[in-house]
């Protein structure tokens, strides 16, 4: 992993979005038990069975010194996105969302023929798909989170300089004839920010792109041009 890579999940203090975070088993046990709202049982033992939390978007009630940090539960549990908080001294370390490649094995057998065009064609791109979402939480806990509604969310971490609308139109080929739907995110390594790649190919002159922090609209063609998503979209703008 390239340190530019590393450097785009964030710190303990400050994880990015879909930033996994791998939490110290006792600082767990010890917030749960601050929790008693919190009774299902597959929460308790999942620090210590080896499962990561994921960074989230603050919300107004969470605490300014402790970061947002959630669990997702599998269908079996009710589907239900857990909110959490911890102490940054309670994160032991960070990683980025699974490769799609240590992922394909999860996956079911009639999505695989798309997973390994995927692939190929990120390959021929110099991109590496990553994956959140259904797929990935399978891959992470050994636990089912899929579905026969299930999409496919994918990840593309991209540098400055990448082709995003070559990218675009090689996932657009793909989702055409693929049986699932391929859902998912460009995220711009140079500023943190992410797009959802349908709304990117679809064309709107404004695209929603997120961040840890917030979500705001911007010129779709800032987020598509090399070099130019580092200036502000306000700068941009002006400049346009």
């Amino acid at each position: 992993m390239s340190d530019r890579l590393f450097a785009a999940w964030g710190t303990p203090a400050s994880p990015a979005r879909h930033a996994l975070l791998r939490v110290e088993a006792q600082a767990y046990a010890l917030m749960l038990a601050e929790r008693p709202d919190l009774t299902d049982p597959l929460l308790k033992d999942w620090v210590l069975a080896d499962r990561p939390l994921i960074a989230r978007r603050r919300a107004p009630c969470d605490a300014r010194d402790l970061v947002p940090a959630g669990v997702p539960l599998p269908p079996a549990h009710g589907k239900k996105r857990i909110a959490l908080q911890l102490a940054p001294g309670a994160i032991l370390s960070l990683e980025p969302p699974p490769l799609l490649a240590d992922c394909a094995a999860f996956a079911p057998a009639g999505w695989r023929p798309a997973i390994e065009a995927i692939l190929h064609f990120c390959n021929g791109v110099g991109v590496e798909p990553r994956v959140f979402g259904a797929l990935a939480w399978s891959a992470l806990t050994g636990l089912d989170y899929l579905s026969p509604s299930s999409d496919l969310d994918l990840l593309f971490a991209v540098a400055p300089d990448a082709d995003v609308a070559a990218l675009l139109e090689g996932l657009a080929r793909i989702d055409a004839g693929a049986p699932m739907r391929l859902d998912g995110e460009i995220l711009r390594l140079d500023v943190g920010f992410a797009g959802n790649w349908r709304e990117l190919a679809a064309g709107a002159e404004e695209i929603l792109v997120k961040t840890i922090k917030d979500v705001a609209l911007w010129p779709r063609r800032a987020f598509l041009t090399p070099g130019v998503a580092t200036r502000g979209a306000r700068d941009w703008r002006a400049a346009s």
